[in-house]
C-alpha cells in the first residue's frame, strides 16, 4: 500500500495534503482538502505518521531548500536509537549502498551535514521516506518498520533479494548514486507474514532464509517441529534446541516474531500411561486405543495436558504463538466413547487447545496457542475458543490449479467461513492476526520435491484470505532435500503477503529481471510453460471425506502403495483417460520451456543460472514420470496385453530412473536417504502394476525382497515389517 509523490508547489487539489519539511525534525501541514492550514502548529514526525495511519493520503510534498540528493562520501547515516533492529537497519543500509557502488558512509548519532536520517516509533511495520532540508529521512512506525524502509530504499536504487543467498544488483551500477526525490508512505496489508521452516535441512540453512525473509518483508519465522521419526515434514525439536542459541540473536536483530510447534498434542499424554489408565485414551468404537490423540471428556486427561503443556511452554519461552496440534490424520483419530460421541473432531481439538491456553496465559498472558482447522477438524467448531486461542486453517486437500475463490474449491471456502465465524468473524478492512492460514506453496512433500510456479494461485488465495479477514499468512517450507535455488513461489508469496492486491505478472517480471536482467522474457516464458504443464496434475476436486478406517495389522506397500493428494490413481477410467490426454498436451508446454532455457544458454547454462535451471528441470522430469505412470494405469484400465503393459512399465521406469539420476548429481549426500525414501512411493506405484499384471509368483517374491533390501539401506536399524508381510 504505497503512496508515492513528487515534490510539488504550494497549492493542492481537493484531496491533497501538502507537507513542508523545515528542518528535518519539523513537518508542517500547509494544505488539506484545498484549504490553507497555516494556522496549524508544527508537527513532529510521530504526528506526521499518525496522519498517514488515519488513512488521509499523502499526495504531494513541498520541500523547502532540499540538499542535493547525490550520494557522496560527505554524507552519513544518522541514527540515535540503540535498538538492535534499528542498528541492523543502519548496517544493512551502509552495506547495501556499497553493493550499489556508493561510498561506505559513517554511522553517527547526529550530524549537521547531508545525511540519511533514520528514526522510528514504538512498534509497527509501516514506514515513511521523504526528502528533507539536509538529506533524506526514513522513519518506521517501529524498529522493524525502519528496517523495511531501508530495504525499500535499496530496492528503489536497484537491489533485489530474489532467493536466499542471491543478491541482484543493477547492471551497470549507477554512477553517481542518486537518492530518490519522491516521498512515499507504505504499510503492510496483513500484520503477520510468516515463513515456516519445516525440516532440519532448512533449519541448517536458517541464517540465509532468515535474512532473505526479512529483506522481503516477512516478519515471522515459525519453526515447525516434531519428536517422531522419521522426521519427514518437520524439524526435530532437538535440532531446534541445538540451534536456537545461535539463531535467536539473529532473529531478534531482524525483528522477527517467533512461532513454534507442530503435531505435538499426543505427546502431552505419554503413551506409557495407557497400561495403568486406559480410560485417558480414545475409544475407537471397539476398545480403548493408545494409537492417536486421547479422550477429551476425561478430567484427568486435561489435568495431565495442563501439566505437560506448562513444562513445554517453560522449556521454549521464545515463541509468541505455540502450535500444539493433533495427529496428522485425515480421520479416525478421535474418541468415540459415550461422552465424546456427540463432539465433532473440531470440538475435541478445541477443547484440548482451550486447556493448553489456560496453562499458557498463567505463564505468559500475551502468548497464544493455535487451533488447527485441518482435515477432519476443518469444519467450524461449536465449542467457544479461549481468548488466547488463534485460528489456523490449513486447506491442503484442495485444487492448486486455481485459487480458493474458484468454484472448484467452493467446499473449502465454506469450511473457512465456518471456522472464521466460530472465532468471531473477520473484517476485510482490518484483517486480524488471530485469524490465520497455513499454505503449502513451498511444500516439497506435497509437490514431490518440485513445487510448481503458482503466481496467479498465490495472488488469488492471498486476496481471498484478506477479504475473509485473515491477517496471518504462513507458508510451509519443507521437503525431502534442500532446494538448489528457492522456487519463485517464495518471492511471490513474500511480496503478495505485504500487498495481496499486487499484480502477480508484474512480480514475476520483477523476479525475472533480477535473475536474468539481459533476458527476462525468456525466464518468464520458462516458468509460464512449467506452470501451464502442471495444470493437469493440480486440477482435482478437493478431498472432503476421510478415507475408510485402516485395517488392523500390516499392509503390503506393493499391493497398497502410498499415495498423496496429486497422485489420483483411483479415479474413474473416463477421468483417467482425460487426465492422460491433458498430460500429453502438456509436453508441448515443456518443450516451449526448454526452448526458453536454450535462449538463456541451456544446456551449457551459465553458472549464475545452473541451480535454478536444475530446479526447473527436475519439475519437467517429474511431469514426464507422472505422464508415463498415468499411461500405464490407463492401459491397466483398458485391460491391455501383458506385453503392452511391460512396454509402458519400462517407459515409466526409465522416467523414474532419470529422476534418480538427477538426484545423484544434485541432492547432497546428507539428504540422499531422505529423498530416496519419499521417491520410493513412486517406485511402489509402478511395482503395484508389475506385481498384479506382469510378474509371476516367483518374480513377485523377488520384487518384495528387493524392496525390503532397499528400505533397509534407507532406514538403518529399522526392519521394514510391512514388506516382509508378503501375500502372493
Amino acid at each position: 500500500m504505497v503512496d508515492q509523490t513528487e515534490p510539488g508547489g504550494t497549492r493542492a487539489g481537493d484531496d491533497v495534503i501538502v507537507l513542508a519539511h523545515c528542518p528535518l525534525s519539523r513537518i508542517r501541514l500547509l494544505w488539506r482538502h484545498g484549504q490553507r492550514c497555516d494556522d496549524l502548529p508544527p508537527m513532529l514526525p510521530d504526528q506526521w505518521l499518525s496522519v498517514q495511519n488515519t488513512g488521509r493520503v499523502l499526495r504531494d510534498c513541498a520541500i523547502i531548500d532540499p540538499v542535493e540528493l547525490t550520494l557522496s562520501p560527505s554524507w552519513c547515516i544518522a541514527l540515535q536509537s540503540d535498538h538492535p533492529v534499528a542498528q541492523r537497519a543502519a548496517e544493512e543500509l551502509r552495506a547495501g549502498l556499497v553493493q550499489l557502488g556508493g561510498p561506505e558512509l559513517a554511522l553517527a548519532a547526529a550530524s549537521d551535514g547531508p545525511q540519511l536520517n533514520l528514526s522510528h516509533g514504538l512498534a509497527g511495520d509501516g514506514f515513511v521516506r521523504a526528502p528533507a532540508a539536509n538529506g533524506l529521512a526514513l522513519r518506521g512506525d517501529g524498529p522493524r518498520g525502519l528496517l523495511y524502509a531501508v530495504y525499500d530504499l535499496l530496492e528503489t536504487l536497484g537491489l533485489r533479494w530474489p532467493s536466499p543467498g542471491v543478491l541482484a544488483t543493477p547492471t551497470p551500477l549507477p554512477q553517481p548514486l542518486w537518492l530518490p526525490p519522491s516521498a512515499i508512505s507504505d504499510h503492510p496489508a496483513l500484520p503477520v507474514r510468516s515463513l515456516v521452516l519445516g525440516h532440519d535441512l532448512f533449519l541448517a540453512e536458517a541464517e540465509a532464509w532468515i535474512a532473505w525473509a526479512a529483506r522481503n518483508r516477512l516478519n515471522t519465522i515459525f519453526v515447525h517441529t516434531t519428536i517422531h521419526e522419521p522426521a519427514l515434514g518437520a524439524c526435530r525439536l532437538a535440532t531446534w534446541r541445538a540451534r536456537r542459541e545461535q539463531l535467536l540473536p539473529l532473529l531478534r536483530s531482524y525483528g522477527m516474531r517467533i512461532e513454534l510447534g507442530g503435531h505435538h498434542l499426543r505427546d502431552l499424554l505419554p503413551r506409557r500411561f495407557f497400561r495403568r489408565k486406559p480410560e485417558l485414551f480414545r475409544y475407537d468404537g471397539q476398545q480403548r486405543n493408545p494409537d492417536h490423540n486421547f479422550c477429551v471428556s476425561n478430567p484427568q486427561t486435561h489435568a495431565i495436558l495442563r501439566q505437560m503443556a506448562t513444562a513445554f511452554f517453560q522449556a521454549y519461552p521464545e515463541a509468541e504463538v505455540y502450535h500444539v496440534w493433533p495427529d496428522d490424520l485425515r480421520g479416525h483419530g478421535w474418541c468415540q466413547c459415550a461422552a465424546c460421541a456427540s463432539l465433532s473432531p473440531a470440538d475435541q481439538v478445541l477443547m484440548a487447545t482451550n486447556t493448553l491456553a489456560e496453562a499458557l496465559v498463567a505463564l505468559r498472558p500475551t502468548a497464544q496457542v493455535s487451533f488447527l482447522a485441518y482435515h477432519d477438524s476443518a469444519y467450524g467448531p461449536k465449542v467457544q475458543p479461549h481468548p488466547a486461542v488463534v485460528l489456523l486453517v490449513a486447506p491442503r486437500l484442495r485444487s492448486y490449479a486455481v485459487g480458493l475463490d474458484a468454484p472448484a474449491n467452493g467446499p473449502l471456502a465454506e469450511q473457512l467461513s465456518a471456522c472464521v465465524a466460530a472465532f468471531g468473524g473477520g473484517n476485510p478492512n482490518s484483517p486480524q492476526a488471530k485469524l490465520g492460514s497455513f499454505e503449502y506453496y513451498l511444500d516439497g512433500i506435497l509437490f514431490k520435491s518440485a513445487p510448481p510456479p503458482l503466481p496467479e494461485v498465490i495472488a488469488s488465495d492471498l486476496r481471498y484470505y484478506q477479504q475473509a479477514g485473515l491477517g496471518s499468512l504462513h507458508v510451509l517450507l519443507t521437503g525431502d532435500r534442500p532446494f538448489l535455488h528457492a522456487p519463485p513461489n517464495a518471492y511471490l508469496f513474500a511480496r503478495l503477503a505485504w500487498e495481496p492486491q499486487g499484480d502477480p505478472q508484474q512480480l514475476l517480471n520483477d523476479y525475472a529481471s533480477a535473475r536474468a536482467p539481459h533476458h527476462p522474457p525468456s525466464l518468464i516464458s520458462a516458468y509460464r510453460a512449467l506452470s501451464q504443464a502442471w495444470q493437469p496434475v493440480l486440477n482435482r476436486e478437493p478431498v472432503l471425506e476421510a478415507p475408510p478406517a485402516p485395517a488392523h495389522g500390516l499392509r503390503d506397500p506393493i499391493t497398497h502403495p502410498p499415495t498423496d493428494l496429486l497422485d489420483l490413481l483411483d479415479i474413474t477410467s473416463r477421468d483417467a483417460e482425460l487426465r492422460l490426454e491433458a498430460l500429453h498436451k502438456a509436453t508441448l508446454q515443456l518443450e516451449q520451456g526448454y526452448a526458453a532455457w536454450e535462449e538463456l544458454g541451456a544446456p551449457n547454462i551459465p553458472a549464475a543460472f545452473a541451480a535454478e535451471y536444475a530446479e526447473w528441470e527436475v519439475g519437467a522430469k517429474l511431469l514426464t514420470y507422472i505422464r508415463l505412470r498415468q499411461q500405464l494405469y490407463v492401459l491397466v484400465g483398458r485391460n491391455a496385453s501383458r506385453s503392452a503393459l511391460r512396454e509402458a512399465l519400462t517407459e515409466a521406469q526409465r522416467a523414474l530412473d532419470a529422476l534418480y539420476a538427477w538426484a545423484d548429481t544434485h541432492v547432497p549426500k546428507r539428504a540422499q536417504a531422505n529423498h530416496r525414501l519419499l521417491r520410493a512411493a513412486l517406485q511402489l506405484q509402478l511395482d503395484q502394476i508389475a506385481d498384479q499384471r506382469i510378474h509371476n509368483p516367483f518374480a513377485r517374491l523377488g520384487l518384495r525382497a528387493r524392496r525390503a533390501k532397499d528400505l533397509v539401506k534407507l532406514l538403518p536399524g529399522m526392519v521394514p515389517l510391512a514388506i516382509v508381510d508378503c501375500r502372493l
